[in-house]
C-alpha cells in the first residue's frame, strides 16, 4: 500500500480485530479461558464485543515521509 498523498510507502500503526482468536478452532486460545463461555457464542474469543463490519480487522498505516498525511485504512 502506499500514502495517497505522496505515494510514499506506509507502516503499520494499529491494528484492531473482531475476535481474540479463532474461536471455531481454538488454534490458540489460552489456557486460563478452557472452558469459559463468555458473553458470545465464540465464547472469551469475543469478550470485548468489538465487531468491526461483519468480523473483521481494521488496520490503520501512516506515511512514511510524513506524519501530516491522512493514514491508509484497510479492512479485511
Amino acid at each position: 500500500m502506499a500514502c495517497a498523498e505522496c505515494g510514499a510507502g506506509v507502516r503499520p500503526l494499529l491494528t484492531i480485530d473482531s475476535t481474540e482468536w479463532d474461536g471455531g478452532s481454538g488454534s490458540w486460545a489460552p489456557v486460563e479461558d478452557a472452558g469459559h463461555t463468555g458473553y458470545h457464542f465464540l465464547g472469551p474469543a469475543l469478550d470485548t464485543q468489538i465487531t468491526i463490519g461483519r468480523g473483521y480487522s481494521l488496520q490503520v498505516y501512516v506515511c512514511e515521509a510524513s506524519y501530516d498525511h491522512p493514514p491508509v485504512q484497510n479492512m479485511q
